[in-house]
């Protein structure tokens, strides 16, 4: 539970005052910090979770890549375009060289490259993502995924250099996971997919500071239409270089609503948070 702080009468003494201002203004600072570490994470997470979604649903449009039917209407704007070559068998998605603003409500610029080995959904295939002039919200991605099926429904998933250059600094990320389906997978449409995560990650804030995260319950992705693209569930701990731990819950009301509210807890003390 927060903590909430007392205020200070007038006639404390000069002395507290200035010991209470100064521990106040170093927890607050503290805090800050942690909370730019967590979105870091987040950030990182959910764009590269994103980009793999853009692909399973490009894919699904090649018969070669062995896909499945797509929806009537996916995430992919109009200023997106898609193309296979079939001799590489590498897909391209193409936002172009201004911003496209998608349905998620972000704006996307430059070119989703992956390349595929054997048949999608398939144990024992993989597909790799790398970027070229990546932008999402001005902010520039760098860094590879790489995707090997379990089977039809199970993936591990490992994110490679991972640089994203912010107007508040530059981060880097790396993460393992493994990537389940667990509902849909009677159907051929994509928008009644639902995925759990699980693993691990470790990266560098946007202040240099060194930080790792667990997943301690599987984060929940709802690829329905109607659902915003964050988790709905889920709890991630982060613990930074400096020993500060953070814990993040992606559904703090309970019933795994579709919305951005999380709620961060940073040295015992919690807030409500919307996820941008």
């Amino acid at each position: 539970m927060k903590k909430q702080l007392v205020k200070i009468l007038p006639l404390v003494a000069t002395a507290a005052l200035l010991s209470f201002t100064a521990c106040q203004k170093t927890e607050d600072e503290i805090e800050t910090v942690d909370t730019e570490t967590v979105e870091s994470e987040t950030l990182a997470e959910m764009e590269f979770n994103t980009m793999g979604d853009f692909v399973e649903e490009a894919g699904n449009e090649e018969a070669l890549l062995n896909g499945r039917v797509a929806a009537t209407s996916e995430a992919f704007p109009a200023c997106a375009t898609r193309t296979f070559n079939a001799e590489t068998r590498t897909l391209t998605i193409d936002f172009g060289t201004t911003n496209c603003v998608c349905r998620d409500g972000r704006s996307r610029r430059g070119k989703i490259v992956a390349v595929f080995e054997g048949q999608r959904h398939t144990a024992g295939s993989s597909v790799t993502i790398t970027l070229q002039d990546y932008y999402v919200n001005d902010m520039h991605f760098t860094g590879t995924k790489t995707k090997t099926y379990v089977n039809a429904n199970e993936m591990n998933v490992v994110v490679r250099d991972a640089r994203i250059v912010t107007p508040k600094g530059n981060l880097e990320w790396s993460a393992v996971r493994v990537v389940e389906r667990i509902a849909g997978t009677d159907t051929r449409l994509l928008t009644d997919d639902i995925y759990q995560i699980t693993g691990r990650s470790t990266g560098l804030n946007r202040r240099g500071i060194k930080f790792n995260t667990e997943i301690e319950q599987p984060l929940k992705l709802v690829m329905a239409q109607t659902c915003v693209r964050n988790f709905v569930a889920g709890l991630v701990r982060t613990t930074t270089e400096n020993g500060h731990t953070m814990v993040l819950d992606y559904d703090p009301i309970g019933g795994e609503p579709c919305d951005k509210i999380a709620e961060l807890t940073i040295n015992n003390r919690s807030r409500r948070i919307e996820l941008r």
